[in-house]
């Protein structure tokens, strides 16, 4: 999900929903954001902290048809795929003693379950686009779960360590997926999770219709991923985001266009496109 995107006829919308009050930090009213994207659907920011949301946005019974209609087709495994799993797994095994047992929830097609397993992790994944299981299975044998983490039967503090790559951007409710994830994780246990960056956008000549909307709900820079992640009973490790948000705080960085010159040009030199989160739970 990066890289120059063209913007993509949204489809057909079923039932939309408003969204008043932040799912971060309960702030309310939100703001129309500057920009807005081709109807029905739109973007708020939270007056407090500053966090972008789609609102309108599809309702969380619509979202399976949206990914179902999205990766439905032909596929192949992708070796770019593999190998970013792999990088994902070795920087895992620098905060975590030995493998234990690993939650991939947003599995895709099971890239990093299947890199886990073979350096000695028991895995389970969650993917709720039916393509994408199907790949997991045939591609990796991995028999992964077609549902929600609500409804995931899961004891409490039973992982060690719980991906989450491209997911964030996707639920509805990022502050309740974050507390699930640590009542999930035994104490230490870590979280992975990557987001891309809605500062970065205009250097990638993504203008707002082609912010995969509406599949994305939520659009993060490095100041508000740090404090939801922060805020949900974690510490955030990966010292190159935490200089990034300070940064952002410091100089006032926003993704609109209107921001002056100067800052415009120093957020698109040190921003980078893609989030990149390692976390102890507390």
């Amino acid at each position: 999900m990066v890289g120059n995107i063209s913007p993509e006829p949204a489809p057909r919308p079923r039932r939309l929903e408003n969204v008043d009050q932040c799912p971060l930090c309960n702030a309310q009213p939100l703001n129309t954001a500057p920009i807005q994207p081709d109807p029905p659907f739109g973007l708020k920011q939270c007056p407090r902290c500053n966090t972008i949301l789609l609102s309108p946005r599809p309702p969380i019974d619509a979202m399976k048809t949206y990914y179902d209609e999205f990766y439905e087709g032909d596929a192949q495994r992708d070796p770019r795929q593999e190998n970013r799993a792999q990088r994902h797994i070795r920087r895992l095994m620098r905060y975590a003693t030995k493998p234990g047992r690993l939650l991939d929830i947003g599995a895709g097609d099971g890239y990093l379950l299947n890199a886990a397993r073979t350096v000695g992790w028991q895995v389970e994944g969650l993917e709720l686009s039916e393509p994408r299981v199907k790949h997991a299975k045939e591609w990796f044998d991995l028999a992964l779960r077609s549902e929600d983490l609500r409804a995931a039967p899961f004891e409490k503090e039973s992982f060690d360590a719980i991906g989450m790559f491209q997911l964030i951007e996707h639920v509805h409710d990022p502050k309740a997926l974050l507390t699930r994830v640590n009542d999930l994780l035994r104490p230490g246990g870590i979280v992975m999770l990557s987001t891309p960056n809605v500062l970065a956008y205009g250097r990638k000549n993504r203008d707002v219709n082609s912010w995969r909307i509406p599949r994305h709900l939520f659009f993060f820079t490095p100041r508000t991923l740090v404090n939801a992640v922060e805020g949900a009973g974690f510490t955030v490790l990966r010292r190159q985001l935490k200089f990034f948000a300070s940064l952002e705080e410091k100089l006032g960085w926003q993704p609109w266009p209107q921001v002056g010159p100067l800052s415009r040009v120093t957020r698109d030199l040190w921003t980078p496109f893609g989030l990149h989160v390692v976390a102890r739970k507390r």
